[in-house]
Order: structure tokens, then sequence, then C-alpha cells
């Protein structure tokens, strides 16, 4: 039956532009694993990143892995060690090392069953000299790694360009000097900056269930905290779609990353903290980039968290339309959408775009640091309605800290004041604009002022969002959305544990339990780390990192928002000492 696995990925293969295929001969063997199917990964710029870079080294091979397709798993469950990559159709057992890249907390059980299908035990005390490295990168295992840390020989925590020089100078003395599995983690731990060794590492607790302390183990020269590395955009071209594939909803689009960080200040937004500061590509080096491609790949996909706010962006937009090019963006901020932007979306015949004001009253935007008026909204909505885009979608959270009813009302009437825009100015057209929300469980995150704060609780979820969906039920062209507060607490449990969390990911991942068997079978009650508040001087388990955010300036800036007071965003400055990342 193995060879339908190696015929899908074959068809793949054959169905890709940008492929990397290189001799194995000497050389050290990776395999970039992504813990979703195909589609998902390869959709992933940050993947494709990281596997473009492993290949650019020469004594490197780097070859992709996926979550397998339905299909397939009861396929690999009855043979097990015949996880394949893509590229060569070999098994994970023959490569050096395995890097998971995990952009999603809620893929942290997928995992656990890609090793289980590898033949690979779960946990690092498990292997031995025969089995590869297992290691793990990306934002969520970053932002804390805890969950993941019985089961990760080491994790990566930065960015890959910073991180990757000084890392694989090591990886070639283990292939060169035969180092042991113990000793290249010790000289790893000891010698990188920005790799965690987490059984290197002793957790101790207090009687009431808390952290007192997390400790390198005697005998090791490593760091009390590990530092985030950050990439300096400067030194590097920008990151790019590198395989092409119909495989995905970007098949016919050149994903093109044109800043990183923002300084908005968004106090639910992990990312907007710690990839602080945001840095920028200059226009130059994007069009230098994507001009080549253009003929080919004539749409392109701009990426950064906060797209419209980048200082070249109209000249970006206007430079890659006259190059033939027609332009996506990943993300729109209401207050800096201008006319040219919305020229280009209109160029490049995009029927809807997305609007995320986060919370329907502006004092709970004021609480979330938002910063987005009502009127900047509507005035965003008009210029897209008066460029023919009639389609829009909007992002909103429940379940934000001070919440009240008032707030749910307020996302009603402002989903109400939307769609009275958008039929007035589109009126007497052809076309009906609709107008969808996506609403979302609020998830309190690590390194962000709402790291405090408790998750709201699925009842209390579902009964919000059951009155929002009364509330628009009768209202003609708005659709409601939401996302299940089920996987809502599970995300928040995996965000805001500590290792013991790692047992309900073993009975799911490894065992094969569901997760309401684990919530309920566990011997830890999961409400200690999704429903608790914490205090203000708790120790945190992903305090084992420093992002170089000061504690001090979060909790700051967590008393504002309880007070509803809004926050300046970040400026360049020199010498800037507010938040602790730009300070010498």
């Amino acid at each position: 039956m193995l060879w339908k696995l190696k015929k899908r990925q074959q068809q793949w293969l054959a169905e890709e532009k940008g492929t990397i295929l290189k001799d194995w001969g000497g050389r050290i063997r990776v395999a970039l694993a992504f813990p979703n199917r195909y589609a998902v990964g390869m959709s992933n710029l940050g993947f494709q990143t990281v596997y473009a870079a492993l290949n650019q080294l020469e004594e490197v091979v780097c070859e992709r892995v996926f979550y397998p397709e339905p299909e397939d798993l009861a396929i690999l469950s009855q043979n097990t060690g015949n996880l394949l990559t893509v590229e060569s159709q070999r098994p994970l057992q023959d490569f050096h090392l395995i890097a998971f890249s995990i952009p999603f907390e809620n893929d942290y059980t997928n995992v656990l069953e890609m090793l289980k299908w590898a033949g690979i035990p779960s946990k690092t005390e498990g292997r031995t000299a025969v089995h590869p490295l297992v290691a793990a990168g990306g934002v969520a295992v970053f932002l804390n790694p805890e969950p993941l840390a019985p089961f990760m020989d080491f994790i990566f925590v930065g960015e890959s360009e910073a991180i990757l020089p000084d890392f694989h100078g090591l990886l070639e003395d283990l292939h060169r000097n035969n180092l042991s599995r113990t000793e290249f983690l010790r000289v790893l731990a000891e010698e990188v900056p920005g790799i965690y060794v987490p059984s290197l590492y002793e957790v101790s607790y207090r009687s009431d269930g808390t952290i007192k302390s997390m400790t390198p183990r005697r005998g090791y020269r490593i760091p009390e905290k590990i530092p985030y590395r950050r990439a300096d955009l400067s030194k590097s071209m920008p990151c790019r779609t590198v395989v092409f594939t119909p495989q995905t909803e970007f098949s016919n689009v050149m994903l093109l990353e044109i800043g990183r960080g923002c300084g908005r200040g968004c106090r639910f937004c992990a990312a907007g903290y710690v990839y602080r500061p945001m840095r920028y590509h200059g226009a130059g080096k994007l069009l230098e980039t994507a001009e080549p491609l253009i003929s080919d790949v004539p749409r392109i996909g701009l990426v950064s968290a906060a797209v419209s706010d980048h200082p070249e962006i109209s000249f970006l937009c206007r430079s890659l339309l006259d190059e033939g090019g027609a332009l996506s963006f990943s993300s729109l901020r209401a207050d800096t959408l201008n006319p040219e932007i919305v020229s280009a979306l209109q160029s490049s015949q995009h029927q809807s775009v997305a609007i995320a004001p986060e919370a329907g009253s502006e004092r709970m935007r004021r609480v979330i640091n938002k910063n987005l008026s009502e009127e900047q909204i509507y005035s965003a909505v008009n210029l897209l309605t008066q460029k023919g885009i009639l389609h829009l979608k909007l992002y909103f959270m429940i379940g934000l800290p001070t919440e009240m009813i008032e707030d749910l009302e307020a996302i009603v009437d402002l989903a109400k004041g939307v769609k009275h825009h958008v039929l007035r100015i589109s009126r007497g057209r052809k076309q009906l604009g609709t107008i969808t929300l996506s609403i979302h469980g609020f998830v309190p995150k690590a390194f962000t002022p709402f790291q405090w704060v408790s998750f709201a609780g699925v009842r209390e979820l579902k009964e919000r969002a059951k009155w929002i969906q009364k509330a628009l039920q009768k209202v003609p062209n708005v659709r409601v959305h939401f996302d299940m507060p089920k996987w809502a607490y599970i995300q928040a449990l995996l965000s805001r544990g500590d290792r013991r969390v790692s047992g309900f990911l073993e009975r799911v991942g490894v065992e094969g339990g569901s997760w309401t068997q684990a919530l309920r079978n566990v011997p830890f009650n999961p409400d200690f780390w999704v429903m608790r508040e914490r205090n203000k001087d708790e120790v945190f388990p992903w305090e084992i990192i420093d992002h170089g955010v000061k504690r001090a300036y979060l909790w700051e800036e967590y008393e504002r928002a309880l007070k509803g007071i809004s926050s300046p965003p970040c400026r360049l400055e020199k010498n800037c000492r507010r938040c602790g990342v730009c300070s010498p």
C-alpha cells in the first residue's frame, strides 16, 4: 500500500515549480516537517523560507515532510516507520535531523502523531543514537515552548536568518566529528545563542502548583534565559515563495514579505511584541526580488503584520502594477488605507477585502489598544465601496478583558453601520454587497499585556456568540461565522501551559485519545492554566525565553488596558527605552 503514498508525492513533485533536489552523498540530511497537510504547509511563507535557506548550505540536503492526507492515515497506522519526505520518498529514520516548523499551537498533537508514524519515540528520553535529532521552530514555540519541551531535543528561539548561520557551523561539526547525541546537545546549548535544550533545565513548583524556578542543570555553562535572535533585514533579501504548486490557495501567487514586526502595540497580539522592532525591506530591494518573476507569476501577495504601514507602500504598489503585476495583501489597516492602495485592489480585481476592527465599541478598542475610530472604519468602507469592492469581511474577538454587553451590542451596531454605508454608495448597481463577520474567542497569549488574564470560558463564549447571532439573524446580506469555543480553550491551554501540559498532548497525539477524554482523564485540571487569572509576580513558563520586552512595561500596559487608556504606537527613535527591545 505504500506505493499510494509515493504516487501522491510524485504527483505533487510533477506539479511543482522551484523544487530543490540535491544529491545525498556526504551531506547532512534534514527533514523539514510541517505538522499540517501539504496544501497548508506550502501556503506558509516561513516554512518555504527555511526550506530555501537550508538548501542554500552546500553541506545540507533539506527535504519536506507533511502531516498525511486523510486517506493516507490508515496506511501509515498499519505501516509505522514509513512517514516519507516529498523529494525522495525516504523515511524520516534516514535523516540526521527532523526540524518541525510550527506556527499554530493546535497542531502540536500532529507533531506527536508524525513522530509516531515515523517510528521515532515521542519523548527525548526514549531516543538513542539510531534516531534522528528532533527540533522545533516557529512562532508558536518561541512564544511558549514548554508544552512541547519533553518531546524536543532542542528548540530554535528566533528568526532563521539570525540563527541558522551559527547552527550550521555546529551541525557540520556533528557530521564531521561524529559527536554523540548528548555531547552535541551540550555544545549546542553552550555555544549557539538562541538554542534551547529543554532537558538541560530543571523546573520546580510551589505547593499551589505555580512555577517556583526554571534553572540550568549543574555542570552546564548555559544561559538562565534563552535570548531571542532577531534578523537584520538590511543584510538579507526579502523572503518570497520558492516552490509554487497548484495544490494551495496561493497557487498562482508569489508571497513576498515586505516587513516584519509591528509597532501598533495591540495588547492582544503576540506577534506585535515578539517581532519588535518593526523592520521593513526597502522598495528597491522588494522590486529587485519580485520583478524577474512577474512574467511567470503575475499575482504578488504582499506579506507583513500591517502591509499598509510600510513607508513606501504607495510607490511599491504603483511600481508592481506598472510592471504588469496584480496585488494581494495579507493585512490592511483601516486607518492607513488610501486611494492608491484601494486602486491597486481594484486593478487586481479583488471582489472582497477584510478589515479588522477586533472590537465593536471604541471603549473596547482603547482597552486592546487598537486605536481605530468608528469614523476611520467607515471611511475605509466608503473608499472600498466607491471602487466597486462590495464584499467586506470584518474580524472581531469576543471574551476580551472587561467586555460587557454594551460591547457586544456595539459589534452588532457596527456591522449594521458598515452595511448601511455599502448599500448607500452601491445603490443602483447590479450587485449587492455582503458583510461577513468572522468572530473568534479571545485567547490570552504569552509576552503580551494580557498574559495575566484568564480565558473567558467555553460556556461564556457560546452564550455571547449566540446573542450576536440572534441579533443579526434577520439582517439581510450580513453573515456571521464563529470559531468553536472548545478549540479556543485548547489553544489557551497550549499557549499558557507549562511542561505538565505535555500529558494532554501525549494522551491525544501518541495514545490516540480525544481531547474530551484527555481533558477529563489526565491527572491535572486544565482550568489551572486556562481559567485562572495570574498574579502580578508569578513566574511564567514562557519566561525561559528573553524577547527583550520588559515585564514591567507589559504590566504597565495591562493596567492601562483595565483603565481603558490607549498607548501611542512605537516610533523608531534613537535611544528609545520604553519597552526594552531597542535599549542599548
